[in-house]
């Protein structure tokens, strides 16, 4: 309007400068479209449009000074009248964070109608929706909060201090806050039907692209991509495009894992029977091999048995032989007393063959001398005659008994000599017998030491034979496992076959089938 001075963007100091290049050197300093910000076209739109521009600077001065005495109070009833909504309530932690959030409203307003519509304001405004979107607040709540503040504020701009009590300026204020009360009420319904739409139809292109590569995904298309989403899901597309790439790639992992597993596992199946078959074999040996140490065991300690039974049965009969030789050596030490006894009577006989042949000589001579006397010798002769007869026989008898005698020595003689060699044979037996001992001693050591070794090779071979079947069992088992395995690799096999990767790349089914 002419005559008025336009309200210009500040750059830091309350100055008038050309709106245009300030609104330029604001926006650079904004990101643009595609970063959550304000673009700088827009914001040039929004500024003509609202007719900031045109704003009087001491209008805005002002104002200003309106708020550096009545803002503390609006915010205070601001935020009293946010303590009573529960949703909103939830978004302060306590009087501190209220308070925190207090100041920097304050500032923010202080700051707009200080410095204008500069670069620091779009960075602060642009920063408090981000902050809102963030935690969740709705924009219901925020337009809704102006009317609290916008309240207190028309009211001490319109009737302030005493004019409040002129009836007029209170009905003025009235009228003008409830007409900016159904304003901004206006506004937050038609921002949230335009809300509504705008989320709906984004919903709607999110579902289409969004759902048909989930579609595919679903029917096992592991080659699907979502494509044409909003700018505002670009990452969502991006992220999701990324993990199906992943998911993929991890698929084909999974196929060439699972590939190798229905290999190895068959492999491993195979094994399994071929060592079960083998390790029942071998618990069937060891069981017959048990068997027949355990015969062979008791074999050997029977016959350590009766070889011990030998052993002292040659030790008895070593006695026996050792006694015969005692009774043999008292034989012959008899025999040779008899012999010397024989030798003394044989003396004694050729004693008494000498007295007989004296005697018959002095019977020879009586009988001479009493021929020689005659008659008068008659009577002696006869006696000598007698003498000589009975000299004669005595003679006789002692040659016999010499005879037998000689006889019985000659026997006895022969007898000490055989009774010798049995001694001397005794004595040889005993030697052999001593020596069958002993052998049979080595002999009943040697199987004692066999039945023992033999007891525990059994025992060795008993242990061999448990955990023969013990690894039987387990063999068992792997072969089940191995089995199981199998299995399951065929069923991961027909769950994955269901998936494609692609054009170009072999799909789990045809993987599969080779590796079949």
């Amino acid at each position: 309007m002419p005559g008025q001075r336009p309200y210009r963007c500040r750059a830091g100091r309350d100055r008038p400068s050309p709106a245009q290049p300030e609104r330029q050197a604001a926006g650079q300093l904004i990101p643009q479209r595609g970063q959550d910000a304000v673009g700088l076209h827009e914001l040039d739109e929004r500024i003509a449009f609202y007719e900031i521009d045109k704003l009087k600077p001491a209008d805005l001065r002002g104002v200003r000074r309106v708020l550096a005495r009545r803002l503390d109070g609006a915010l205070a009833r601001f935020y009293a009248h946010v303590a009573k909504v529960p949703a909103l309530g939830a978004f302060f932690s306590g009087e501190a964070h209220v308070e925190k959030a207090r100041s920097a409203q304050r500032a923010h307003w202080m700051a707009v109608f200080k410095d204008g519509v500069d670069e620091a304001y779009f960075q602060r405004a642009v920063r408090i929706g981000q902050t809102h979107a963030r935690i969740g607040l709705e924009p219901k709540w925020y337009v809704g909060g102006y009317t609290v503040i916008l309240e207190e504020m028309i009211r001490a701009i319109v009737a302030p201090g005493l004019l409040w009590y002129l009836p007029w300026n209170r009905s003025k204020a009235r009228r003008l806050v409830a007409f900016v009360k159904i304003a901004l009420f206006d506004i937050d319904l038609g921002l949230s039907g335009y809300f509504v739409d705008s989320e709906e139809k984004m919903r709607a292109v999110v579902r289409g692209q969004l759902g048909a590569a989930l579609e595919k995904l679903a029917q096992g298309d592991l080659s699907a991509r979502a494509s044409g989403l909003p700018e505002e899901f670009a990452k969502v597309e991006q992220d999701f495009n990324a993990a199906m790439a992943s998911l993929q790639g991890v698929m084909s992992k999974v196929i060439v894992g699972v590939n190798a597993i229905s290999n190895g596992s068959r492999e491993i199946r195979t094994a399994s029977d071929d060592l079960a078959r083998r390790t029942e074999e071998q618990a069937a040996s060891l069981e017959e091999t048990a068997g027949a140490i355990a015969e062979l065991t008791e074999k050997v300690g029977n016959t350590a048995q009766t070889t011990s039974a030998a052993q002292t049965a040659i030790r008895a009969m070593q006695a026996e032989a050792t006694d015969g030789g005692s009774v043999v050596r008292r034989a012959i030490d008899a025999m040779g007393m008899i012999e010397a006894s024989s030798r003394q009577i044989s003396q004694i006989i050729s004693v008494i063959d000498g007295i007989a042949f004296q005697t018959n000589l002095l019977a020879l001579n009586a009988g001479v001398e009493a021929a020689r006397a005659g008659e008068a010798g008659k009577g002696f002769a006869v006696v000598a005659s007698e003498v000589r007869a009975l000299a004669q026989r005595s003679s006789e008898a002692a040659s016999d008994i010499k005879k037998l005698i000689t006889d019985s020595a000659q026997q006895v003689s022969i007898g000490v000599g055989l009774v010798g060699d049995s001694g001397s044979v005794l004595d040889a037996i005993a030697a052999r017998i001593e020596e069958l001992y002993q052998s049979f001693a080595g002999l009943t050591s040697t199987a004692e030491n066999q039945a023992v070794n033999i007891r525990q090779i059994n025992g060795a071979v008993g242990e061999m034979d448990r955990m023969t079947q013990q690894n039987a069992a387990m063999a068992e088992q792997c072969t089940a496992a191995a089995r199981s395995l199998v299995e399951q690799a065929e069923e991961a096999a027909s769950a994955i076959a269901a998936f494609r990767l692609g054009k170009g790349e072999p799909g789990p089914t045809r993987a599969l089938a080779r590796a079949a």
